[in-house]
């Protein structure tokens, strides 16, 4: 399918979605950017020719991160960042699952929720491989948060990247086994434990450190704290997962699979095979893991269901640990000194975005001048339409 299906399937249903369904603040907000990337209610901006040869205006693209024609270039620098703090290692790929009776809590709480995946899962992590009988050092990471399936239906779970090494308190690179880095019943029981613990600390109304309003779950609704916390304790009793993959040689092909899941939605429009106006056919993601390579859905279930996974504003899915921390920079680079590497240098001259799409597009001639080949700039950029008529009227 050409570029822009998802605009055009919520141009075609969504205001009959919006009839049929209660629709949040923050759904709204995305589903507005969706329908207007690209268009003149985002405004425009100027590219030009250093030379005075070209000059062309296009519409701004809404830069929501659930916009499947946005993100690219902000995940190419996230690509670029993580490559020049790349270790000379090897690195494993470890996935952390949740019951889904789980997912009521993650609805209406959804920032504070994946902030204690991600750090529960991170706390299991350091605390295991901090003890010599593991590893006895301190790793580099990337966590990631995905709250879906291959059918984009709620899945909340965590891609870790983890270096298949770290930095001993003396100072000395230890080398893990690439082969076997931790036992995954240990490090899910772990990650079970803390997740719920912080879980239940959310949902208390008194706390001896204090806690600001931000730091509470809400229950959901019809639903008191009691029962929540029984369904905390009912999974509890569980055993629960966690997949640790045999190390790879190199982090790449990794970063650029989980960097997939930070901009753009819980889907790629290059998996929407067919649109007939009503239904949609998309290709599955991992089709080895299904019977068939394709599933179908109804328009304003597609709706539904990407809508169902914006997150709340301020949501950082994606964190740095151990090594890769802003404030482990001497370690860091300690660390890159004992693999043969240079201290670590962070990206500051940003490119454009014209030079950004030139790399990952080579081909494509929309960021150079037809006449003389030169690299365009932006010269002027109008932010007018950057916001939805009922936001201006209030």
């Amino acid at each position: 399918m050409k570029a822009g299906i998802v605009q055009r399937i919520f141009l075609d249903h969504y205001e009959r979605y919006k009839s049929a369904h209660p629709v949040s603040d923050r759904a709204r907000w995305a589903a507005w950017n969706i329908k207007t990337c690209q268009t003149e209610q985002q405004g425009y901006h100027v590219d030009e020719c250093p030379n005075g040869d070209y000059r062309v205006i296009l519409h701004n693209s809404c830069k929501h991160r659930s916009c499947p024609l946005c993100g690219a270039t902000e995940t190419e620098l996230w690509l670029a960042r993580r490559k020049l703090q790349d270790l000379s290692c090897r690195y494993f790929h470890i996935v952390f699952t949740i019951d889904h009776e789980l997912h009521t809590i993650w609805r209406w709480n959804r920032k504070l929720f994946t902030d204690f995946m991600l750090r529960g899962a991170w706390h299991s992590l350091r605390e295991l491989l901090r003890d010599p009988h593991w590893l006895g050092a301190l790793p580099g990471a990337i966590g990631v948060f995905q709250s879906w399936d291959d059918e984009m239906r709620e899945h909340c779970h965590l891609h870790f990247i983890v270096t298949a090494g770290g930095l001993n308190p003396e100072g000395r690179w230890i080398e893990a086994n690439g082969e076997f880095l931790l036992p995954r019943l240990v490090l899910a029981s772990k990650f079970r434990g803390k997740f719920l613990a912080y879980l239940r600390e959310g949902f208390k109304e008194l706390s001896p450190h204090g806690k600001t309003k931000e730091q509470f779950l809400v229950p959901p609704a019809g639903k008191s704290v009691q029962r929540c916390l029984n369904i905390i304790n009912k999974v509890g009793r569980k055993r629960w997962h966690a997949k640790i993959e045999p190390a790879y040689e190199h982090a790449e092909g990794t970063y650029k699979y989980v960097g997939s899941y930070i901009r753009r939605g819980p889907i790629s429009e290059k998996r929407i095979v067919g649109y007939d106006g009503e239904k949609i056919r998309i290709a599955y993601a991992h089709p080895d893991k299904h019977a068939n390579s394709t599933f179908t859905v109804e328009a304003e279930t597609f709706i539904q269901r990407i809508l169902s996974h914006v997150p709340e504003k301020g949501t950082h899915v994606v964190r740095a640990y151990g090594l890769f921390h802003p404030n482990c920079r001497s370690k860091l680079d300690d660390a890159r000194a004992c693999l043969g590497q240079p201290p670590y240098e962070p990206l500051t001259d940003l490119p454009c975005v014209q030079e950004l799409l030139s790399r990952m597009f080579p081909e494509w001639q929309g960021a150079v001048c037809p006449h003389c080949g030169a690299l365009l700039r932006t010269v002027y950029f109008d932010h007018r339409g950057h916001a939805p008529p009922m936001r201006r009227a209030a």
